[in-house]
């Protein structure tokens, strides 16, 4: 059985200053933890439904005893991030990143407040082998559940994923992407380190940030619509940067 204080300490990671403050997050469901668990990362607890253990029974049983507790949907319900919770979620601490690798390129999200679209852009990065992520202080914390969820196991594949003093990146090729850019098929092959910037949908790229721009890119529209998720245009944008 789940002590009081290990409940409530759990839920407490709701918070987001609770999550810093223990350095600890919460992932929920069984593909995501059979990720995270492949890309070495340590579970402190694991709590489960009974439903849950009888269709998953091989699963729990090679978690060791010590860190699992079988709690009730109800239970499951209250802790949970989710509207319909999976019947597992874990306890896990931070990654241990490396301080930012100044020879290698960069991703920076600028203003990315949506938990989808941040979740879909670590994924993304992770797919085009780019593992360090530099984030403004207006974008919504990457351990945020729903960002946690969507990111299916990318923090864990990632070198670096925080703020970071721009100054230290001054010797970088800086690349805008803005509908204001120029056509991003008819750019040339980068041969130096770059630096991608990402903002918001809402907002674009912040005009503090625009000074340091290099180069600015969009991606044509050959149809309609009013606009690109900036996780997809991200993909895109890396697959052309890249190849």
């Amino acid at each position: 059985m789940i002590s009081k204080k290990t409940y409530k300490n759990i839920k407490s990671l709701k918070d987001k200053k609770f999550r810093y403050a223990e350095k600890r997050f919460t992932v929920e469901g069984l593909r995501l933890l059979k990720t995270i668990l492949y890309e070495g990362a340590f579970l402190e607890n694991v709590l489960f439904t009974k439903n849950f253990k009888t269709k998953n029974f091989e699963f729990i049983k090679q978690i060791d005893s010590e860190i699992l507790f079988e709690v009730s949907e109800k239970e499951i319900k209250d802790l949970s991030n989710m509207t319909t919770p999976s019947g597992i979620l874990a306890v896990t601490k931070f990654p241990d990143y490396n301080k930012l690798n100044l020879n290698k390129n960069i991703i920076f999200l600028d203003q990315i407040s949506d938990p989808g679209n941040m979740g879909t852009i670590l994924r993304t990065a992770s797919w085009f082998g780019i593992n360090q992520i530099v984030l403004s202080n207006k974008c919504i914390d990457p351990f945020n559940p729903k960002v946690v969820a969507a990111g299916m196991g990318s923090h864990f594949q990632l070198k670096f994923l925080g703020e970071e003093r721009l100054e230290k990146l001054d010797d970088y090729l800086w690349i805008g992407a803005s509908l204001d850019g120029k056509n991003l098929m008819q750019s040339k092959k980068i041969n130096k380190k770059w630096v991608l910037v990402m903002g918001s949908e809402a907002h674009g790229i912040d005009k503090k940030i625009r000074p340091r721009l290099d180069v600015v890119y969009t991606i044509p529209k050959l149809g309609k619509g009013e606009s690109l998720n900036v996780g997809v245009a991200m993909g895109i944008f890396l697959s052309n940067i890249i190849s």
